[in-house]
């Protein structure tokens, strides 16, 4: 992932853009920052305010624009270079040539902030610099002579950006808001923070003041890896469209399990979405499998994305029960992805599975644990919100998607999902636990809820051997008179 390769295009009048060098970050200001504008990126140290400074820098170059990054600390050039090294947007042979690193302490020191001004503004013209950093900037308060020589600095500073369409980032350690006369006067205010979730450190990102632009409102997370910088907006805040797919009653894809689809009047009704909640083993990722094999007996392609078991596991797995994933592996109709579930973020977890969606013409999905998506979450509150969002983004995209959620209890009465409020969001809920019946437990399958469809309200055992997959009644149910659907096969 990297920042646009060119400027925003924008209709007359209206300011242009320049790209942040993150493309989600660029998604949450509405298309990238004002060109000429001034920005404070304010965080702790080691938010990650260098890292984006440079990506800036570095984005600009791509497009062949001149970039100057100012340091006013006494980190080295050569030690932030040794840094910027092993990152996948650096590149060493614009350093010198688009990209001009400078010290600014000695002339601060010196000459003070008017010094400083000559310095940026003979540079900037000079090299005809369109992405500025001034890294340091906290230490304009500590050499500033008064609030107003600041306020002066600053209004020339904002001068030359209108003037030689000069974008500049100003990073500062203040994470406060106070009103402090650099945060009036500038354009816009980013500020990036570092929270434990548990053990479990969680970047966070919000504007706090975008002028003259819409913006994505908020905390968003980010994560700090090879590639730089990668914001991930929260998908609730991204997605809000009512997906044009509906689901439609008269179209099934079956489960692949011929006792269960009867249960279902003929299958799942196309574009919605089922929970299938249950206890450990109760057999939730051999059903949601059983759903993606018969979609690929029938040439639909289907997608698996999971956190506990290797797709060698699944393979396995499935054929102890007659199923043989691996031919349609092999062509390409079926795909497991597979993720540890450990130190993840939903809204990145998100944004990959949608770049898999969008790539390929998938017509099943399974989500093997839902889990991942809302344990990590700074706010477990927004957990429905999420999925509400993601579930519209997959039927969007013409997707049948089942999704599994666990059950704290192993076996027994207790029936409550350990995510309040989720099984809401999902047109369907089918349930699997494990009972003591007649001296042995047993796994029990039963469809709690069906969205604009009939369902078998009754408790069935469902039976999992190496002769495949079935259910059984457990209560005498009365006869039902079969009911005609265009079932898919």
């Amino acid at each position: 992932m990297g920042g646009s390769k060119e400027k925003q295009e924008t209709p007359q009048n209206e300011i242009p853009r320049i790209s942040s060098g993150t493309s989600y970050l660029d998604q949450i200001l509405a298309g990238g920052w004002l060109c000429g504008g001034i920005y404070i990126v304010a965080g702790p140290p080691g938010a990650g305010k260098t890292m984006l400074g440079n990506q800036f820098c570095f984005s600009a170059a791509d497009r062949g624009e001149a970039a100057l990054y100012v340091t006013l600390l006494t980190e080295t050039h050569s030690r932030m270079m040794l840094h910027l090294r092993s990152l996948a947007f650096f590149r060493s042979e614009y350093v010198g040539t688009r990209i001009y690193y400078l010290s600014g302490s000695v002339t601060l020191k010196d000459s003070g902030l008017s010094g400083l001004m000559e310095l940026l503004t003979r540079t900037v013209r000079e090299k005809r610099i369109k992405a500025l950093v001034l890294d340091g900037f906290t230490l304009l308060h500590t050499y500033a002579k008064s609030p107003l020589e600041l306020r002066e600095f600053l209004q020339g500073l904002s001068v030359l950006c209108e003037l030689t369409g000069c974008t500049t980032l100003l990073l500062s350690t203040e994470v406060n808001k106070a009103m402090d006369v650099e945060y009036a006067m500038v354009d816009g205010i980013l500020a990036l923070s570092a929270e434990l979730l548990g053990l479990k450190a969680i970047r966070g990102l919000e504007v706090i003041k975008f002028r003259g632009s819409n913006n994505i409102p908020g905390k968003h997370t980010f994560l700090i890896d090879e590639r730089g910088v990668n914001v991930y907006p929260r998908w609730e805040a991204v997605f809000r469209a009512t997906p044009k797919a509906v689901p439609d009653s008269s179209v099934r894809l079956r489960l692949g399990i011929p006792s269960v689809d009867a249960m279902c009047q003929g299958g799942l009704i196309t574009h919605s979405s089922t929970l299938l909640l249950g206890s450990p083993g109760a057999g939730k990722t051999i059903l949601g499998l059983s759903f993606l094999a018969e979609g690929a007996a029938r040439g639909e392609r289907g997608l698996y994305f999971g956190f506990a078991e290797s797709a060698e596991t699944l393979i396995r797995k499935m054929k102890s029960v007659g199923l043989d994933l691996a031919p349609h592996v092999e062509r390409g109709l079926l795909r497991l992805e597979v993720r540890a579930p450990v130190e993840t973020l939903p809204d990145a977890m998100v944004q990959e599975l949608m770049e898999h969606v969008s790539r390929h013409e998938y017509k099943r999905l399974f989500i093997d644990g839902l889990e991942p998506f809302s344990k990590e979450s700074i706010d477990p509150e927004r957990t429905p919100r999420f999925m509400s969002a993601l579930l519209n983004a997959l039927r969007a995209h013409h997707l049948t998607t089942l999704v599994t959620e666990q059950l704290h209890t192993l076996f027994g009465p207790d029936l409550r999902s350990p995510i309040q409020g989720a099984e809401a969001t999902f047109d369907n809920v089918i349930l699997l636990r494990l009972v003591e019946l007649d001296g042995r437990l047993r796994r029990l399958l039963s469809i709690l809820k069906m969205r604009d469809s009939d369902n078998d309200p009754f408790l069935r055992e469902f039976v999992i051997s190496d002769h495949g997959l079935q259910v059984r009644e457990l209560h005498k149910s009365p006869k039902r008179r079969p009911r005609k659907s265009r079932g898919r096969g």
